[in-house]
């Protein structure tokens, strides 16, 4: 099947949409059923003690806040952020898309920016060490490197420990929506002292979420997939996920999962298949990373000449040119990512100045903007499938089991299409960078239709530093609340909750469930053609 035939019929298998979709209608089968409301003995105060206390215990750096890192950065959140669902609801279902954890260097900006800065300061080296004890480029004389070549790419140790503190932040937020966990687990039983296994029948929604009285309603739910690309970060990262949300026996041998509760699912980066999930710009021949390069030049060309003249002054023998003003702050955000316990001397206000700093985020903010923002044609079509099929996945959370339409053959494992029979809740997806850019944009947010490569815009709505930070995601949750007929759909950037211009009437600024369903046909008619978005110019 085609990459077009796959979204035309809703079916990327990579998220198992099912549809009785013709040509480009989203239609999801079966009545909208939602949980029951809530029962007399919720306590709202206990989810706030634990969103706070899950806010300090895993408190996020704040990096890219002061500095503008763009995508280099660890993770934070957004500002506005606030996991805490309006009064009276609870979440009932959500999907994330989360870029993969820190990496020592993304190849092309090592190749590009990194490695000739480095390079030019290991030549000279000598000079550095004789510069004065003030010179702010002293330091420079005896500083490693902390990237080797084949380190590029790679996840970070602090990385993996980001991912797995990020998968004990969803457990204590989303647990409700998670096999509990105690199934699976070994313990002794009976007289005799033998080992059995405490699972004696299915995760019902009953068995944790009835606790907060969201749903009575009794469904298996057995097994929790997490779906990932198939490069080595994105499979790592995930990986540290699940050994952070789940318990040992649940994480199976190399944090794969158990195969029975919890499944890793990779998703190859270059299937046609499964093109429209996960890495959908590796399957567009349309997009390039040399987009953008020309106005990004314009505004380094622009803020750049005051830096490098100080730079120049403090060591000439180095020889710094404009783009090494690009590597040296890149150099700040990897080196913090890599070091962790201590600031990089690159991000130091001695070196660069805080609207210097504004400005490299603005100069990553006009690059995205061309390669995966609102400046790129075939943005909203990379982005729609995603939102396509978990905004299926989420209306149909509590429907019973009905078949699924599917493309290409089947991942092992598992045999069986992702979530064939509504075996879950939470819908968690790893992948890269241009990922949570190209969604943004399919859903209409943070529009900013053009950007200014000669002059900083403060006022911009475009913000790639509180969108893309290692770890950074975008999540659709379904909201169940209180007395209302309806549940309603919000999406977290980051943890800020977000407003679809079309649709915010609902509880906290989220979108009641049918008019988010119709928003998403309305959309995914706009941007079905993919292959022909993905066309060469």
């Amino acid at each position: 099947m085609s990459v077009r035939a796959a979204i035309v019929n809703g079916a990327p298998s990579a998220m198992n949409m099912d549809s009785t979709a013709t040509g480009s209608q989203l239609r999801f089968s079966g009545h909208h059923n939602r949980p029951q409301p809530f029962n007399p003995l919720e306590r709202e105060s206990i989810r706030s003690i634990f969103i706070s206390m899950v806010l300090r215990t895993y408190k996020i750096d704040t990096l890219s806040r002061d500095t503008d890192m763009s995508g280099i950065s660890p993770y934070h959140d957004a500002p506005g952020a606030n996991l805490e669902p309006p009064e009276g609801c609870k979440v009932s279902a959500a999907a994330f898309l989360i870029r993969h954890s820190a990496i020592y260097a993304n190849d092309d900006e090592w190749d590009d920016f990194m490695k000739p800065t480095v390079d030019k300061i290991y030549a000279a080296r000598k000079s550095l060490r004789a510069l004065d004890h003030k010179n702010p480029l002293r330091f420079l004389g005896k500083w490693k490197v902390p990237i080797e070549e084949n380190q590029v790419e790679m996840l970070t140790e602090p990385g993996r420990k980001d991912a797995f503190g990020l998968g004990k932040r969803m457990r204590y937020l989303y647990g409700p929506l998670m096999p509990p966990k105690h199934y699976g687990k070994k313990e002794k039983s009976g007289s005799k002292g033998k080992k059995g296994d405490k699972v004696e029948e299915p995760f019902k929604v009953s068995s944790s979420l009835a606790r907060e009285g969201i749903s009575p309603l009794i469904r298996p739910l057995t097994r929790q997939q997490i779906f990932t690309a198939s490069s080595e970060r994105d499979i790592e990262s995930s990986k540290a996920w699940i050994r952070g949300a789940f318990p040992n026996h649940q994480e199976g041998d190399d944090g794969e999962g158990d195969g029975k509760f919890v499944s890793l699912v990779k998703v190859p980066n270059k299937s046609s298949d499964w093109a429209s999930s996960l890495t959908p710009h590796k399957l567009c021949p349309a997009f390039t990373k040399e987009v953008g390069k020309p106005e990004a030049q314009i505004w380094l060309e622009t803020y750049g000449p005051e830096p490098l003249k100080r730079l120049q002054e403090w060591a000439p023998e180095v020889g710094f040119e404009l783009n090494d003003i690009i590597g040296l702050q890149m150099l700040c955000g990897y080196e913090s990512v890599i070091l962790k316990s201590r600031s990089s001397r690159f991000c130091s206000s001695e070196l660069f100045t805080e609207y210097e700093f504004r400005s490299f985020g603005y100069w990553n903010d006009i690059k995205y903007h061309y390669q995966v923002g609102y400046g790129a044609r075939f943005a909203p079509h990379l982005g729609m499938p995603w939102v396509n099929v978990s905004t299926h996945n989420l209306i149909a959370a509590f429907q019973g089991p009905h078949p699924h339409l599917t493309s290409g053959s089947k991942l092992p494992p598992p045999s069986a299409p992702p979530d064939e029979e509504h075996t879950q809740l939470l819908f968690p997806y790893f992948s890269h960078r241009e990922e949570p850019a190209v969604v943004l944009v399919a859903l209409g947010l943070w529009n900013t239709t053009t950007i200014d490569p000669h002059r900083l815009d403060h006022d911009r709505a475009w913000h790639t530093s509180h969108l893309l930070p290692f770890l950074g995601h975008i999540a659709l949750e379904r909201l169940s609340c209180k007395g209302d007929d309806t549940d309603y759909m919000r999406i977290l950037v980051n943890g800020a909750p977000q407003k679809v211009p079309a649709c915010h009437h609902g509880r906290g600024g989220s979108c009641p469930l049918d008019e988010w369903a119709e928003y998403v046909q309305e959309r995914q008619e706009l941007y079905i053609d993919f292959e022909g978005a993905c066309k060469k110019d």
